[in-house]
């Protein structure tokens, strides 16, 4: 039997997260990660890499509380610049900014046994993958972010892989240290880390039905990509045995849209999914959830 393969040029079109504090919340985005606001109202903030575009991360105020620090969901959304100039001019901004992230709530969550609230750094940690460099951070609820580059893609089968130290000295070479905090206009979300819950099944839905390549697959992660991306969506069990499904109440991952590149497209893997689960069909969108209760829209 013929594999079937998704859209070899979609795009993650838009990664959507529900949020406690909205005001905050859009703050953080604006400032340290430095995406625009595309649109904002009482409930709602959507943003972009300039101003103008069209908006690629949004943000809902619809949680009432922090969701479970061992749950499925959100693992980090990864905003992907469009070079290694651009990385290293973020990562030393990131590294050199002195301000410090207000986060009582992320706090009290995390750090119950301290008395008075102590700032929270903003960098978590950086890594040379082989196909690209990143540096991690997380937002004021604890949601994960990843700002990286990819190297050619000549280039990835000639360097190692998993997660070695990042060359400072020469990153620095390529840095712009006069900079105004804001991402390249060309910015996009190149892929998003799950958490999961039931790895060989989520990997399934990933693979058999939506149609995604598998790259690389661990006991406890797997990576997935098309058209030969190292991958647009992972997953991992780092949060251990059985965590927890969020509520809807919960803040972290609403959803996740995939956009493909042609009506053929779109209807080729509408097709192929309605022979196997059931979905939601909103004509020009239709929503499945992963095993372990990760919303995905398909869009065209």
């Amino acid at each position: 039997m013929t594999t079937f393969e998704i859209d070899s040029n979609l795009k993650i079109d838009n990664v959507v997260l529900k949020v406690i504090d909205l005001e905050r919340q859009t703050a953080f985005y604006e400032q340290v990660v430095g995406l625009y606001v595309v649109k904002k109202s009482a409930t709602t903030a959507s943003f972009s890499a300039a101003k103008g575009a069209p908006a690629f991360f949004t943000l809902q105020k619809t949680a009432e509380k922090l969701q479970p620090a061992l749950s499925t969901g959100l693992f980090h959304t990864a905003f992907l610049l469009p070079t290694r100039a651009a990385f290293a001019t973020k990562f030393f901004e990131i590294l050199r900014n002195k301000e410090t992230v207000d986060s009582p709530r992320e706090q009290e969550n995390r750090f119950p046994h301290f008395e008075r609230i102590i700032p929270i750094a903003k960098l978590d940690s950086a890594s040379d993958h082989g196909y690209s460099e990143a540096f991690y951070l997380s937002d004021i609820e604890g949601n994960g972010i990843e700002i990286y580059a990819d190297r050619p893609r000549e280039e990835w089968a000639t360097r190692p892989g998993g997660s070695n130290p990042l060359d400072f000295k020469e990153l620095a070479q390529l840095a712009d240290f006069d900079t105004d905090g804001k991402l390249p206009a060309d910015t996009i979300i190149g892929h998003v880390h799950l958490r999961v819950n039931q790895l060989a099944e989520t990997l399934a839905f990933y693979h058999d039905v939506l149609g995604f390549e598998k790259q690389e697959v661990y006991d406890d992660v797997f990576f997935v990509g098309a058209g030969g991306y190292h991958h647009h969506i992972a997953g991992n069990t780092w949060s251990g045995d059985n965590p927890a499904q969020p509520l809807e109440r919960h803040n972290g991952l609403k959803e996740v849209h995939i956009k493909l590149s042609s009506s053929e497209a779109y209807e080729a893997l509408k097709n192929h999914v309605k022979q196997q689960i059931p979905f939601q069909d909103l004509d020009d969108t239709f929503i499945v959830t992963d095993p372990s209760g990760n919303r995905i829209v398909i869009k065209q």
